[in-house]
């Protein structure tokens, strides 16, 4: 079979889909925009065990070559090259193609933010209570990865998982719906974790983005899991029962209220029919993820926390509501994404020092809303290290005036990354390697 890699990304998805049928002996192509040094990292390899690389161009013959094409989520349906492929499909539909789903129970989850911990945080509990659980999705681990595990474990007359917790974007959602002209495999949970503005930048509108997520909530779903204000949306626009919705928000567990990140984790748990002490038991031992209101380190009274996956304004405000009672020193801002900086405001007002990050975001939309209400502010700076730098002076300068304060150094940009950064993964690390470098004796 003839296989065209379309974006082979920097987040490994391009890499397991080439490796995937590399390993099955198919001809395999890639073609990707960016330079040999931007994916150098992932192309060696690949060259070694003979795929084909078109790189810094996109060229009609590979389309017109391939039997199916694989398409990286973040190039858009329309796009020109498109027209000319077979067959298009991404990770998820090659795998929700396997008979095999029928043997696993499937777990959806998509949302603006907070996917990626809940996805953890379910697969976590579902360990911890006795079950096999792997996680494959929007979190960095490609469908073709699962479908590879299946199939050596079928071949070795092993059992498959017990679940599979999937991690869908919006784009995803739309990707795995299109090539499966709406056949998703039957889903034990679907949830949406909470639902705001976002991608703007690539949507025509809100409602637009909103459909994408709902397209995942077919009505094979046994249950849905969704935020309570939406329960009534949801019904109508997916033709979903009533009785099948379960809503997020009128979770009221104390043992939650230090850790509002898990309730969407805890209420699909409960729509799988586990018991309110097996969850929290199974829960009180998750750690988190990275670049997710990620404690990286304590210094001096100072807590240093990578939250750097925030990356629309209203991640901004719940991350920052963990620390509410401290004295925070926000390290902000970065590239538009065609977003409100409103959602962010009561925090950009109400932080002991503001560090700002530049970019689109922050020159059209943070500069203009704090001059805007006289809120001080420092840079923007084109570097993290001088953000950091920034953030930590008036912290200690703080310290000096009030020493048994405790402090927070608060990365959470409420914008995306990429006039600075290769991504926010990139942001988030660098982040962490100079608090390293900072505290370490």
């Amino acid at each position: 079979m003839k296989v065209l890699i379309f974006g082979l990304g920097l987040h490994g998805g391009g890499h397991a889909a080439a490796t995937y049928f590399l390993d099955r002996g198919d001809e395999v192509r890639i073609t990707d925009l960016k330079g040999a040094e931007e994916l150098k990292g992932s192309i060696a390899e690949l060259k070694e065990r003979g795929a084909h690389l078109i790189i810094g161009e996109h060229r009609s013959e590979e389309f017109l070559w391939a039997d199916i094409v694989i398409k990286n989520p973040a190039i858009p349906p329309t796009h020109p090259m498109l027209a000319q492929a077979r067959m298009v499909i991404n990770d998820f539909a090659w795998l929700f193609s396997s008979p095999w789903c029928e043997e696993v129970k499937i777990i959806a989850i998509t949302g603006t933010k907070g996917k990626t911990v809940t996805s953890a945080a379910v697969a976590h509990a579902l360990t911890e209570i006795g079950y096999e659980a792997m996680q494959c999705g929007n979190m960095g681990i490609s469908a073709f990865s699962v479908l590879s595990e299946w199939e050596r474990r079928k071949s070795e007359g092993r059992v498959l998982p017990d679940y599979l917790v999937c991690e869908f974007s919006s784009w995803q959602v739309r990707d795995t719906v299109t090539a499966l002209h709406g056949n998703l495999p039957e889903m034990e949970v679907c949830a949406l974790t909470n639902f705001y503005p976002d991608h703007l930048n690539t949507y025509d509108s809100i409602e637009r983005y909103l459909e994408d997520k709902l397209e995942l909530f077919t009505k094979t779903v046994k249950n849905a899991v969704v935020p309570d204000a939406l329960i009534t949306r949801i019904a109508a626009l997916t033709g979903l029962e009533r009785k099948k919705i379960r809503g997020i928000d009128h979770v009221s567990v104390k043992e939650l209220e230090s850790m509002p990140q898990l309730k969407s984790a805890y209420a699909i748990l409960l729509s799988l029919g586990f018991k309110y002490r097996s969850i929290i038991k199974a829960l009180s031992s998750f750690q988190g993820v990275p670049h997710r209101i990620e404690q990286v380190a304590s210094h001096d009274g100072i807590i240093f926390i990578n939250d750097s996956a925030a990356t629309i304004p209203e991640a901004v405000h719940f991350s920052y509501s963990r620390f509410r009672d401290l004295a925070v020193h926000l390290i902000c801002g970065g590239t538009d994404k065609n977003l409100s900086p409103d959602g962010m405001a009561e925090e950009l007002e109400g932080a002991e020092s503001l560090s700002l990050l530049d970019g689109s975001f922050t020159r059209t939309k943070l500069l203009p809303l704090l001059k805007e209400h006289k809120i001080d502010y420092m840079g923007p700076f084109s570097t993290m290290d001088d953000a950091l730098a920034a953030s930590y002076h008036e912290a200690l300068a703080k310290h000096t005036q009030v020493p048994n304060l405790i402090q927070v150094i608060l990365l959470s940009p409420g914008a995306a990354s990429f006039e600075l950064f290769v991504n926010e993964f990139d942001r988030g690390d660098q982040f962490k390697a100079l608090v390293s470098a900072l505290v370490s004796p």
